[in-house]
């Protein structure tokens, strides 16, 4: 038997779209043409770009250790509050990651491909790191709010 899905799994997947979306607008515009005269205007664009996705991602962490997310899953399925707690610690990790690479983005005066290069790379690791945080999150929903063969009640 399935338990009923709370708000607050249904919140942390809406918001999980949002930020596939910010993710992917962020790759396109680290990936795409930046000549050397657009640079100083692009940084300061891009640099804006990564807070604002930053702050968002903030919330987002928020809305899962504080908005009850976090809670009902392991009130749902105590076995995974070992993963939960993973999950929180991961969230740390990820933040700082992104400080740095907005680090190293306002530390380039002018256009510097290598650099922008290691900024490409640091950034698709988090990324790559944040989707697997998204998955593990999904497969405890999975566990906690779902038949095997079916769905939410």
């Amino acid at each position: 038997m399935s338990k009923k899905k709370p708000a607050s799994v249904e919140a942390v997947e809406r918001e999980h779209i949002g930020l596939r979306a910010e993710m992917v607008s962020i790759h396109d515009c680290l990936h795409g043409n930046i000549s050397s005269e657009e640079f100083s205007e692009w940084r300061l664009k891009f640099m804006w770009q990564m807070r604002d996705f930053k702050n968002r991602l903030l919330k987002h962490f928020d809305l899962e250790e504080e908005g009850g997310f976090m809670n009902d899953v392991i009130s749902a399925a105590p076995h995974s509050e070992r993963q939960v707690a993973g999950l929180k610690e991961e969230h740390n990790a990820i933040s700082s990651s992104l400080d740095s690479i907005l680090a190293k983005l306002k530390a380039m005066a002018e256009h510097n491909v290598e650099s922008l290069e290691g900024i490409r790379t640091d950034l698709a690791g988090v990324f790559a790191v944040l989707r697997e945080h998204e998955n593990t999150e999904h497969q405890l929903m999975q566990r906690a709010f779902y038949r095997e063969y079916g769905g939410p009640e």
